[in-house]
């Protein structure tokens, strides 16, 4: 393995125990050097910046002054922004609950109770909410949107049990150049929350087949498109549960448009379009023409019914995006956006109350932005919270992840 040359080198010297050749007794002469490297870890250590600030008298009046102290992230708090940023970095990324941060401070020397890591966590989502909310003004300028929801345990108040509240996430088309994610808490599934995020916006969403869009959709200003990888989950669960020929000769045919989408994936929007139009139009036709006659030839309850019925149901939205070459086959941008989400789920199992569910769908919308875009989370947040409390509002997009760069205060 090949150490990277940007880690530090630290030397350490080998005197030898003589001078004298032990096969003759003559003197021995240095030639050269012997350089073996180990890879070393030092856990992550605190320190205490101490700000000292002169404090300055005018004898003739009296008056006492001394400079200003900058702007915290927590005014008048303790911790600074890199420590709330990785306090942040800790839970939401690395999926690490708050009473396993507090245990591991502790074996540090620092006794900071998972309730105190908490209110900072709260008090620093107040910075990142901005840019969460510049997000999602930004991620509604665009015509091509994935939508998707997952449950996100919420503790019921004196109950010691927990509700089902959920994340709705919006992401941009996959092939934007500038991608964003935006999470969105909510208490329940209720397809009024998909509406109320959406507003007035106009365009393509592509979801899987939940109802809760549906109302959407009846809208002639929201364009339904459907998703290829859920028609293949239901046709590869039937297959699961026992060999079934129709499920197996369903999953062949949308394997070679998975195959078209591999062949074209780099191609400009509108050569995929063109393409799709000549070489997945006629095999679709054809698979349409045999679903019509295979569905009349199976039990009319039974699983492959089932999964043929969802695919002819949805039919125009599962072929929209053979007309625009901007559109996903599938809707699995936005569910790879959602794995985070699962982890930390197993992880801290539920958030305390509907604070904290916003509090995680703003975390959620900047840290998984940044990936999107290629940018280390813990970097980001550090640069960010330090600039945050005195960066001018109406220059707030330039600290919107595809913008960011490390630069001085204005």
């Amino acid at each position: 393995m090949q150490l990277p040359d940007t880690l530090p080198r630290v030397e350490v010297h080998h005197d030898p125990l003589t001078c004298t050749c032990g096969q003759c007794g003559g003197l021995l002469e240095t030639v050269g050097e012997e350089i073996s490297e180990k890879l070393d870890y030092i856990p992550g250590r605190f320190q205490v910046i101490r700000h000292i600030r002169p404090k300055l008298a005018c004898r003739p009046c009296g008056t006492i002054a001394s400079p200003a102290l900058p702007a915290q992230v927590i005014d008048k708090g303790l911790p600074t922004a890199r420590l709330v940023a990785h306090v942040m970095t800790a839970k939401h990324v690395d999926h690490l609950p708050l009473y396993r941060q507090e245990t591991q401070y502790l074996r540090a020397g620092v006794p900071i109770s998972s309730a105190t890591l908490c209110s900072w966590l709260g008090q620093g989502e107040y910075w990142i909410s901005m840019l969460a909310e510049a997000c999602k003004m930004a991620l509604l300028e665009g015509t091509i949107l994935h939508a998707d929801e997952t449950p996100l345990p919420v503790l019921h108040p004196g109950s010691g049990k927990t509700d089902k509240a959920y994340l709705w996430v919006y992401r941009s088309q996959a092939d934007a150049p500038h991608p964003v994610v935006v999470f969105d808490y909510a208490p329940d599934r209720k397809g009024i929350h998909a509406q109320h995020f959406l507003g007035d916006w106009k365009g393509i969403l592509q979801t899987d087949d939940y109802g809760g869009y549906d109302a959407l959709y009846r809208k002639e200003q929201v364009i339904e498109a459907g998703c290829w990888a859920h028609v293949r989950r239901h046709f590869y669960d039937v297959e699961q549960r026992g060999p079934s020929p129709v499920a197996q000769k369903a999953l062949a045919w949308i394997a070679k448009l998975y195959a078209i989408e591999a062949d074209i994936k780099a191609s400009p929007s509108d050569q995929k379009a063109e393409a799709r139009q000549q070489r997945a139009g006629p095999l679709l036709e054809s698979f349409r023409a045999w679903l019509s006659e295979t569905q009349m030839q199976v039990a009319p309850k039974s699983g492959i019914a089932k999964a043929i019925g969802y695919t002819l149901n949805r039919w125009k939205a599962l072929t929209l995006y053979l007309e625009e070459g901007q559109l996903s086959i599938d809707n699995n941008p936005v569910e790879r956006a959602l794995r985070g989400v699962a982890i930390g789920r197993k992880n801290f199992l539920f958030v305390g109350n509907d604070t904290g569910g916003e509090r995680a769908a703003s975390f959620y919308s900047i840290i998984e932005t940044c990936k999107l875009n290629g940018i280390e989370p813990f970097a980001y947040l550090c640069d960010v919270l330090e600039k945050l409390p005195t960066w001018p509002n109406k220059k707030l997009h330039e600290l919107l992840p595809w913008n960011w760069k490390k630069t001085a205060l204005p």
